[in-house]
């Protein structure tokens, strides 16, 4: 990947002066992903370890909303910004960790893995991300 740029354009919340490496380091890596597999039939997934459980995701979404084709909890999310954000910038509210949203999911518990927990969409904060890769 020698000599290889990447731009990535942020807007709103995501200029807060601190950054979330762990949503940084998984929003830029899904950004390369896809530009690597641009053309290629079978997309690989997002595969994110927590402590307690493996969580299999379509990807993660790096693109403007549409909101025509978003589940109930990313247009609750999308509005919530509106009181949230305003919050943050007033100093009132803090918040460290940032929120993944993915779509699709798969949750596998460790401890009983025939237990697959499935969801259109679901809110990870990424203080509990331990790792991530992609399967195959």
């Amino acid at each position: 990947m020698e000599g290889y740029i990447l731009k990535v354009e942020f807007t709103g919340h995501e200029l807060n002066p601190g950054h979330d490496m762990k949503k940084l380091s998984i929003m830029t890596a899904q950004c390369l992903v896809e530009e690597m597999q641009d053309g290629v039939e079978e997309q690989r997934k997002i595969q994110i370890t927590t402590s307690n459980s493996l969580i299999i995701a379509d990807k993660l979404n790096t693109t403007e909303p549409n909101e025509s084709k978003m589940t109930l909890l990313d247009k609750a999310l999308l509005k919530s910004e509106d009181t949230m954000f305003p919050l943050i910038n007033e100093g009132s509210v803090t918040n460290f960790n940032g929120m993944l949203v993915l779509s699709n999911v798969k949750i596998v518990p460790f401890a009983n893995p025939e237990n697959v927990i499935e969801y259109d969409s679901y809110a990870l904060y990424t203080d509990h991300i331990m790792g991530f890769g992609l399967t195959e």
